[in-house]
């Protein structure tokens, strides 16, 4: 599914990312760990192809996301820390805008029950700019429920939810793994990560290790 080799960053000539690499088979879930500044955004920005790097290559389904088209990042989601939406519109309108720019035919039903389904259906209208935190967290959650993705990249998911909120990311990160999905995680607790992950991997000083 995923094969990522010898990537290399640095910011300002300092290195983040030391030949990074891994490989995420079909129906595995990666969790990568680290402290703060470690670089675990930055790679996963990297293989969304939103940043780029010095050195190394990355494979998603057999084909060089570095030298191929945009077309074979189709079935591949990235869920960072901004919500990557528009805040003068409503999460209706928003997550209208993003499955079409995915040309996925856009259900106003559809988009609502999911909306209903993570506590966002009296909000429905709102413009986002008056969402918190753990609102935007609930309103990515029902984007990656309504886009078709074969791989997820999800930066940092229980960031700002409350309790219910949490109930809700596990519910869904649960049904997700029983679907065969594969995806790849930045998670800051062990226990979490133990439960999700198929690796734990560990970003130190710009190396990535096993645990």
């Amino acid at each position: 599914m995923l094969s990522v080799s010898n990537i290399s960053k640095s910011f300002n000539y300092r290195s983040v990312l030391k030949d990074v690499s891994f490989t995420l088979n079909a129906g595995e879930t990666v969790v990568i760990m680290g402290k703060n500044g470690a670089g675990k955004t930055t790679l996963l920005r990297i293989i969304a192809r939103i940043m780029a790097c010095e050195k190394g290559k990355i494979l998603f389904q057999n084909q060089n996301l570095f030298d191929g088209e945009p077309s074979i990042r189709k079935k591949l989601l990235y869920i960072g820390h901004a919500p990557a939406m528009y805040t003068a519109l409503s999460a209706i309108e928003n997550l209208t805008l993003a499955l079409n720019l995915r040309y996925i035919k856009a259900n106003a039903s559809k988009i609502l029950d999911r909306l209903n389904h993570f506590g966002l259906g009296m909000q429905a209208n709102d413009p986002i700019s008056i969402y918190s935190q753990g609102m935007l967290q609930r309103l990515k959650l029902a984007y990656a429920e309504l886009t078709d993705w074969d791989l997820l990249l999800f930066d940092e998911p229980f960031t700002g939810l409350d309790q219910d909120g949490v109930a809700l990311m596990d519910k869904a990160l649960t049904q997700w793994i029983k679907e065969g999905k594969t995806m790849c995680m930045v998670l800051h607790n062990m226990e979490r990560a133990k439960q999700y992950g198929d690796q734990i991997l560990y970003l130190n000083h710009g190396v990535m290790e096993s645990l």
